[in-house]
């Protein structure tokens, strides 16, 4: 099996999955509970803070455990309004669904001014000039999920606080952290997904500066300080600091293969006759390519009979039409996009077959 799809999920790592092993069957307390078997399991979870906060660049404190990134984005957007009337938020135009559903609805109450990608990526320059006085929230993605375009969130938050305007900068940075260099405490919120990076699904995190309130979206227990309440999933939350300690340990030899791959893959997409829709400076964890007049869905069953597994987009939207591709002003090319997302499992051997299947599948596809 090949499986090119990360950017969907990823498998846990063999570390993580025997450590969220051990909390469900050694360690399987409520963190909540009074005695001691649930001060163990409030230990580990507290324990899982540290390496995933220092890997963030924010304090233990900062960091708050959820059931999902979807959970967290609902979180940091509605919670970051819930005391304003109005306003104008500022985003993107190929925000994930998770941050986009919700700009829809606050779009009831407040102007949202999605930023339009410049040859496929946001510039520091458009965010300048959508900052207006009345401006009460900035959210933007850090890396897209699929095309792999990086938002300059450093410079982006640097114009923020030069302009004096009083606004929380969040980004969903759940296809950037672990890959790309950033310390989120350069800005004010950050939502994560664990299984993006080799955790199991159902954990998530939000980062909240200190000094910053938001009102809950949930409520309930408690937990998590009031933002997140709901019994804390320990194992999971374990899984991922096990996880993150073995990324952060070699996550600049992974990306430089990861890197290879890319060009490699690039190359042979171009041989072949293919298209790249991922922009220059777009992170080498992602590639999106088309093959135009050739349907990516018939493309992506031909590898699949193969064990071969790609995307044609995000896998939250997978059955819509891309609003991610016509952002970038290539929605001509949507129906025959294919994006291929990498992770430490990959190798470069992987490359000449996959290569070889797509020019299989294409012969094949286009024969009939």
């Amino acid at each position: 099996m090949i499986y090119m799809d990360n950017a969907a999920t990823t498998r846990v790592t063999d570390e993580g999955a025997a450590a969220a092993e051990r909390c469900m069957t050694k360690v399987f307390g409520n963190p909540e509970s009074l005695h001691g078997f649930g001060l163990t399991a409030e230990h580990a979870l507290n324990g899982a803070r540290k390496p995933l906060a220092t890997a963030m660049g924010i304090a233990e404190d900062e960091l708050f455990f959820a059931p999902s990134a979807t959970v967290a984005n609902n979180t940091a957007l509605r919670g970051a309004v819930a005391n304003k009337r109005r306003g104008r938020i500022i985003s993107t135009a190929f925000e994930h669904p998770a941050v986009e559903e919700v700009l829809k609805d606050l779009e009831k109450a407040f102007e949202v001014v999605r930023l339009i990608p410049d040859h496929g990526v946001i510039t520091a320059d458009s965010f300048r000039q959508a900052l207006s006085p009345d401006t009460v929230l900035v959210s933007c993605m850090q890396v897209n999920n699929e095309t792999g375009a990086v938002t300059p969130l450093k410079e982006m938050a640097q114009l923020l606080r030069r302009s004096g305007i009083d606004a929380p900068f969040h980004t969903d940075a759940v296809q950037g952290f672990l890959k790309e260099d950033f310390r989120y405490s350069q800005i004010d919120m950050a939502t994560f997904a664990g299984h993006k990076v080799h955790a199991p699904k159902g954990i998530g995190a939000l980062y909240l500066r200190k000094g910053l309130r938001i009102r809950p979206a949930i409520l309930g227990g408690g937990q998590e300080k009031n933002l997140f309440s709901g019994t804390h999933n320990v194992p999971a939350a374990v899984a991922w600091a096990e996880s993150c300690k073995i990324m952060q340990g070699e996550k600049h030899d992974v990306r430089t293969r990861i890197e290879r791959i890319n060009v490699r893959l690039r190359e042979g997409i171009l041989a072949l006759g293919g298209e790249i829709n991922s922009p220059d400076g777009a992170s080498p964890y992602v590639l999106n390519a088309a093959f135009r007049g050739t349907l990516a869905e018939n493309i992506l069953h031909y590898l699949s009979q193969k064990e071969i597994y790609i995307s044609t987009g995000s896998a939250c939207s997978a059955k819509k039409p891309s609003r991610v591709m016509t952002a970038v002003g290539k929605g001509d090319l949507s129906r025959y996009s294919l994006r291929f997302s990498f992770s430490r499992y990959n190798t470069e051997e992987e490359v000449p077959v996959v290569l070889e299947a797509l020019s299989e599948a294409l012969n094949h596809i286009r024969k009939d």
